[in-house]
């Protein structure tokens, strides 16, 4: 064996150098790269992708009386008529739930909270996912006139009892 400053490395390693053609040279190199590169390319299936785009959507904010957000509660989307929902999720910390409707047409959005809050209701947009009506609750909108006829039923009921106290 030659005294050679690197004669440790081939009695250590005795693989042969690619470039002094052993194991076929060079063509056994680019078979074998080939090889490797084919078999890494599976692995690239699991590499998550996204795109980004400014297409329109529907933003949807809940929140409680006290403007409290409805933060990270389960809602579920469904196009009219359809038992399945179209979208699941939770809303985000500002009680924002988004989604791109793919179609004209009525929307319910049922949100549900784990302590039993929650409400379901319709809208609809139209083909440029802009809303064009929204049903919003009973209380919602007769809410005011119910609170108004408890007020004035509620100092009626007082003058009565005032009345009458008057005449004892």
């Amino acid at each position: 064996m030659k005294n050679t400053k690197h004669s440790w490395l081939a009695r250590r390693h005795p693989l042969p150098h690619f470039s002094k053609g052993g194991w076929g040279g060079f063509p056994r190199l680019l078979a074998i790269s080939a090889t490797l590169l084919c078999l890494a390319h599976p692995a690239a299936a699991h590499d998550l992708q996204y795109t980004v785009s400014g297409a329109q959507a529907v933003v949807v904010r809940l929140f409680y009386v006290d403007n409290k957000p409805f933060s990270f509660e389960g809602y579920e989307v469904y196009r009219a008529g359809e038992k399945l929902p179209y979208q699941v999720g939770r809303s985000d910390s500002q009680g924002r739930i988004a989604f791109l409707p793919d179609r004209a047409g009525e929307w319910r959005v049922k949100a549900i909270s784990e302590d039993g809050h929650g409400l379901d209701f319709t809208l609809k947009t139209d083909a440029a996912a802009r809303v064009e009506t929204v049903d919003k609750p009973a209380y919602e909108r007769y809410g005011r006139i119910v609170v108004g006829i408890a007020v004035i039923l509620g100092l009626f009921g007082s003058l009565m009892l005032f009345a009458r106290r008057q005449k004892s």
